[in-house]
């Protein structure tokens, strides 16, 4: 039996006009496929507006009230598209997440999925109907519905192939993974086959085309993804383990983010020193940390840094300053990412990009590896200038 399940985000289903064209695509799929599932989320705006509402209510909504709220969202979505494929002759129905067996646990807002009790989507399926599930949802112990945070849409489309032994296709408003945002770089190429790795390091070094825990999870159990432009009409990037290209350049993606907060503390390591004390705090605080390096200065002295996010810029100096650790930030920074897991066979990366960045005349605070990747922690200022020259010498 032939299965698929298919994601629309936001912006693929803003509109009743915009649903129709969506039905189009997947009464495609149908005629395709033994079983069609399909998780949406919720139309454009929607999820903003809800917590726009809720804030002008309260300056801190409860959270297991905004879970509820934020769910009504995909549930309005769903139920459209289902009205809809019901009026032109074919068999649907809408469930939310909680109807479709996800079972979550964690924190309300960035719940988990534990399982996918499959009993009533089987049902359904069986019964010829294509189920339309609302995907960011779920329901924990206590009977509650649980959200999985941003992007939560994506996980449980996968999810869902992987309780179903289907493929999973990820629809939205590009026509697939490019070698760089075409935004910054109209001429960047669009893969035609990605790895699982590759893309789950983009994912989390600044590409917002898929989220990084249904990459990870699509790996895990081995889900065929395909993220495609949500009109159907455009062939889009098939991710799987390997990609059996003997061409392969060395690298595949360069990525960026902005918004990078660089903090410097002059504190030394050693029996007496408040760094560990610090870390130990800022994740207590839930502060993210990335690039974390220890080094002298020009005097000498020690200085051990740490990147963040800027908008964790006032709790990390509330948390420094009571801690009575010197320190200073430098902002309107970026990281700037090369990825490719050919790095592991191909040598002369690193010398290459260290070789842009001085013809560029480009200085860079930070760097770190992974096996198959480099950042570099750079100007803002400079960083669209660092991508293109890193592009052009990687052939992107």
């Amino acid at each position: 039996m032939s299965r698929v399940v298919m994601k629309f985000g936001g912006s693929s289903v803003a509109t009743s006009e915009k649903m129709k064209k969506v039905s189009e695509l997947i009464l495609k799929r149908k005629s395709e496929y033994d079983d069609v599932v399909v998780v949406v989320s919720a139309m454009g705006k929607t999820t903003n507006n809800l917590i726009a509402l809720a804030n002008e209510l309260s300056d801190e909504p409860n959270k297991r009230d905004m879970d509820m709220l934020l769910s009504t969202g995909e549930m309005v979505s769903a139920s459209l598209i289902s009205i809809y494929l019901n009026s032109v002759g074919h068999k649907a129905i809408a469930l939310t997440g909680f109807q479709s067996g996800f079972k979550t646990i964690g924190e309300y807002s960035k719940s988990r999925i534990e399982k996918v009790d499959t009993e009533r989507l089987e049902s359904e399926l069986n019964d010829g109907k294509i189920v339309i599930v609302t995907g960011f949802q779920g329901m924990n112990e206590l009977g509650d519905i649980t959200t999985l945070g941003r992007g939560g849409s994506d996980t449980s489309a996968v999810a869902l192939a992987a309780s179903l032994d289907a493929s999973c296709e990820i629809y939205t408003d590009v026509k697939g993974i490019y070698t760089v945002d075409p935004r910054i770089r109209p001429k960047a190429r669009k893969l035609e086959y990605i790895t699982y790795e590759e893309t789950m390091e983009m994912a989390n070094l600044g590409a917002k085309v898929i989220e990084p825990r249904s990459v990870e999870m699509a790996s895990k159990y081995s889900v065929p993804l395909y993220i495609a432009l949500n009109t159907g009409d455009v062939k889009g990037t098939y991710i799987s383990t390997e990609v059996d290209n003997l061409e392969k350049s060395a690298i595949t993606n360069i990525s960026k983010i902005d918004g990078v907060l660089l903090v410097s503390m002059s504190e030394q390591l050693g029996v007496d020193s408040k760094i560990t004390e610090c870390f130990v705090e800022l994740a207590v605080q839930n502060i993210n940390l990335d690039i974390i390096s220890h080094s002298l200065d020009d005097e000498g002295k020690p200085i051990t840094s740490f990147t963040s996010t800027v908008d964790n810029k006032s709790k990390i100096d509330s948390i420094l300053n009571n801690m009575d650790i010197k320190h200073r930030f430098t902002e309107d920074v970026s990281k700037v990412s090369i990825i490719g897991t050919a790095m592991r066979n191909q040598v002369g990366v690193a010398a290459r990009a260290f070789k842009v960045f001085l013809s560029e005349n480009v200085d860079f605070y930070e760097v770190s590896t992974s096996e198959i990747s480099i950042s570099y922690v750079v100007d803002s200022v400079n960083a669209l200038k660092i991508v293109n020259a890193l592009a052009d010498e990687f052939n992107l």
